[in-house]
């Protein structure tokens, strides 16, 4: 299978709206943002709350809480990817389109998000998935992360130092 190639590029105001496009068009909303109140599905005020999330915690902000990136493919923008400071460690996040999973994209994403994390004073990298998400698990410890099972939560620990 050939690893389609992609880009991170910093989300902005320019971007926002394909990134909203892509998580409308291909995810369910509890995979791409915090809960919000009301009917499932992406209605008008999960929409807005997306657009709020990312113009608050990234976009806007005067002291962004995290990095946020735009994962494109070609020309397309296909998910997103995240590092957030924790203490000393940085949080990793990733989500991507249904069409572009399973096609080993996170795997080159990955690489990207652990390039930049290794670029910042983190020493080692965190993430939390769900047992469920076999793919993510999978994924982290295949760089080598520890993995941790809290009920329906995994974390995952990595050592930047050791980690592939």
């Amino acid at each position: 299978m050939t690893v389609p190639r992609c880009e991170l590029r910093p989300l902005d105001a320019a971007n926002l709206s394909d990134l909203l496009a892509v998580a409308v068009a291909e995810t369910d909303p509890l995979e791409v943002m915090p809960p919000v109140a009301g009917e499932p599905g992406w209605n008008e005020a999960r929409r807005r709350a997306f657009r709020a999330f990312h113009l608050a915690r990234s976009i806007e902000a005067e002291q962004p809480v995290e990095t946020t990136y735009v994962v494109v493919v070609g020309e397309r923008v296909v998910g997103a990817a995240r590092l957030e400071p924790v203490g000393r460690d940085v949080e990793i996040g990733l989500w991507l389109g249904r069409s572009h999973r399973g096609r080993d994209l996170g795997r080159t994403v990955l690489a990207e998000l652990l390039t930049a994390a290794r670029a910042t004073a983190a020493r080692r990298v965190v993430a939390s998935t769900t047992v469920a998400n076999v793919a993510a698990r999978r994924l982290l410890s295949d760089r080598g992360a520890v993995l941790s099972v809290h009920g329906d939560r995994v974390d995952a620990v990595l050592d930047l130092a050791r980690g592939r």
